[in-house]
């Protein structure tokens, strides 16, 4: 078993039947689902920021449109990205004003 620090966690994705943690520097798989994490997540710091994703809020460098409903999450210190939702867009955009 590997055990992540928190503080490490950038985002958090459900990808082929897995969940996959990403830091800056690795990436862990998990079997546990992405709800049972988002329980263990502190929600000042994690949000579910769509059906597959779970986002760290300090890690967001920049969030780009995406289609017509939908906003890509650029991170620091990692090329992976996340969506979001324009209902979690508006959440996301309520934390930061």
């Amino acid at each position: 078993m590997r055990l992540v620090d928190i503080q490490d966690i950038i985002l958090v994705q459900r990808e082929n039947n897995m969940t996959v943690i990403y830091t800056s520097k690795e990436a862990f798989s998990t079997t546990i689902s992405l709800g049972d994490l988002e329980l263990k997540l502190d929600p000042a710091r994690f949000i579910r920021s769509h059906k597959s994703y779970i986002i760290n809020l300090t890690q967001i460098d920049k969030i780009e449109p995406y289609g017509r409903w939908t906003y890509i999450v650029k991170f620091k210190d990692t090329k992976q990205d996340a969506l979001l939702t324009s209902e979690k867009y508006e959440e996301v955009k309520k934390r930061f004003t």
